[in-house]
């Protein structure tokens, strides 16, 4: 068992759980590439229809391993094409929930903002302390973040490393939900055992149109949404829920 991940699988949901408690899940590049793998291999499972990560430590994620980056020279950098933090995260398929504790920062954050539905404990604290070092983002941060809560508060947040609790985290955009650290775990295994109750194939498609609303124009969105929406009609997922609707019983999706 690695020292950084635990994944189980839990009634459709892998639950990966970030647990390298001595770093506080810095982001180092054996980490990156250990959860960009699990995430992916979930994508290819098919028994896995949600994903829900989270962190066995004290805080979510510290960000990026600093002393790790610290030993990088600019051509590695360039030829690994290092962002300090994951990447197939942001292309996974499947809906990912986060359950986000304490700390969610640089690196960290830009994971958090790669994933779907974001649920915060009250103790979480979200931001990208990048330009302290003389950084700055470079998985996402100043695009995701933005396009989440808008450049103000974007700009506000990266060029003065402000962190955001959870509470204006949820108001500004950032965040789905936020519930008492005690529930978050339970919580958060709740909405993505929901997520992975539903027909599969409709949930990863409504994830990559909403993801896709970010690069189309409206008019290219709508007609992608449609194409999406008759694909319902040919499966036997949706006259399941149809008939299950009119019958006033739970439909029993076969994804």
């Amino acid at each position: 068992m690695s020292i950084n991940l635990n994944l189980h699988l839990e009634t459709h949901v892998a639950h990966l759980q970030l647990c390298n408690t001595a770093t506080l899940n810095a982001l180092s590049i054996e980490l990156c590439k250990e959860i960009d793998d699990a995430v992916k291999a979930c994508d290819e499972d098919s028994r896995v229809k949600a994903v829900l990560i989270s962190s066995a430590a004290k805080h979510f994620c510290a960000g990026a391993d600093i002393s790790e980056m610290s030993q990088l020279t600019p051509e590695q950098v360039r030829e690994q094409a290092f962002a300090g933090c994951v990447s197939y995260l942001a292309r996974a398929r499947k809906p990912i929930v986060v359950a986000v504790n304490g700390m969610a920062l640089g690196g960290g954050c830009e994971l958090v903002e790669m994933c779907d539905v974001v649920v915060a404990g009250k103790s979480a604290k979200f931001g990208h302390p990048e330009i302290t070092l003389a950084a700055m983002p470079g998985a996402g941060g100043t695009q995701r973040l933005t396009r989440a809560i808008g450049k103000a508060l974007s700009l506000d947040m990266l060029l003065t490393a402000r962190s955001l609790t959870a509470d204006v985290a949820l108001q500004a955009g950032l965040v789905s939900r936020v519930v008492d650290d005690v529930e978050l775990q339970a919580e958060a295994m709740k909405i993505a055992e929901k997520i992975a109750s539903f027909s599969a194939p409709v949930a990863q498609r409504i994830k990559a149109c909403v993801r896709n609303s970010d690069d189309l124009p409206l008019d290219r969105g709508l007609v992608e949404e449609m194409q999406a929406f008759h694909e319902c009609f040919r499966e036997d997922d949706f006259k399941e829920g149809l008939a299950s609707f009119m019958d006033k019983r739970r439909p029993s999706f076969r994804h």
